[in-house]
């Protein structure tokens, strides 16, 4: 009987419809397939931070995912010949989209000296680096930078800086909420400033969509003096255009003349200064006449 069952055409579209009910209840529990890497490619205009005007360009971008943060490496344009790339890498801490396990999380702690000497060291392999002392800043505060020179005769910049709501200004609502920077750049035929004026013309153009995220703090009071009646408010020098100077009038020519004096002995060459300071110029005497 089950012969003449699976002969019979009632048979055949029977045994049909039920592997196509199977492949049908197969592919309803299905699901993409990811990749286990937490690194990604990311178009360029996906940055977090633009580059200023004139440079350097973005060449690429590598995302990283967190459990508590985002990193992006972005890969910089590179004319130098010092071994290792030119890169920004930004981390944004806070609310993240979790794509990953709750253990992998990754670290925000302050900076210290230590720990960047060991970011250096890993960016900058065998490049000295000398911390400056000086004090820069960009439109999102504070930073430090190490400048250093390279055998191949490139000029090195290794920049920090963390971005945070100071913690009077948060609470649990608002005010949450962290941005590191890091810069690593090496340049031929370049200057200190001009590998400073990259640190502080980026913009960071990315943020985290949420009310409790805000690493910047609330905006700066308005001006006591703007709007009062009696307050006189003009443009400041570097934005006041500069009229060109008329030019001086041409100088007179000198009238020479002649005068005669009465012969002088030649007296003794005097002794040029050592060091060029007024209390050696003071100390040689007046020659004798």
């Amino acid at each position: 009987m089950n012969r003449a069952f699976s002969r019979s055409p009632l048979g055949m579209v029977g045994c049909a419809l039920a592997l196509a009910s199977l492949a049908a209840c197969g592919s309803i529990g299905g699901r993409n397939i990811q990749s286990g890497s937490i690194a990604t490619s990311v178009t360029i205009d996906k940055a977090f931070v633009d580059m200023p005007p004139g440079g350097p360009g973005v060449v690429g971008v590598i995302e990283r995912h967190y459990a508590n943060s985002t990193t992006q490496e972005i890969v910089l344009s590179n004319r130098s010949h010092t071994p290792g790339q030119n890169m920004v890498t930004a981390t944004l801490f806070g609310p993240v989209k979790s794509v990953t396990g709750p253990e992998n999380t990754q670290a925000n702690p302050a900076i210290t000296l230590s720990a960047i000497g060991a970011e250096m060291r890993q960016a900058l392999p065998g490049v000295p680096m000398r911390v400056s002392p000086y004090y820069a800043q960009n439109r999102y505060g504070s930073f430090g930078y190490a400048m250093g020179g390279s055998a191949q005769g490139d000029t090195c910049i290794y920049a920090w800086q963390r971005i945070r709501t100071p913690d009077l200004d948060s609470n649990m609502t608002i005010g949450q909420g962290t941005i590191t920077l890091r810069l690593r750049l090496c340049e031929p035929n370049t200057t200190e400033a001009n590998l400073l004026a990259v640190m502080t013309g980026m913009t960071i153009s990315s943020y985290i969509m949420a009310a409790n995220w805000n690493p910047y703090g609330g905006a700066p009071p308005i001006p006591a003096d703007l709007g009062r009646l009696g307050t006189t408010v003009l443009p400041t020098a570097q934005v006041t255009p500069q009229l060109a100077p008329e030019p001086a009038p041409a100088p007179a020519a000198p009238v020479r003349r002649v005068v005669r004096k009465a012969p002088v002995e030649a007296a003794d060459p005097v002794p040029a200064p050592d060091s060029g300071r007024f209390d050696d110029f003071a100390a040689v005497p007046p020659p004798q006449l």
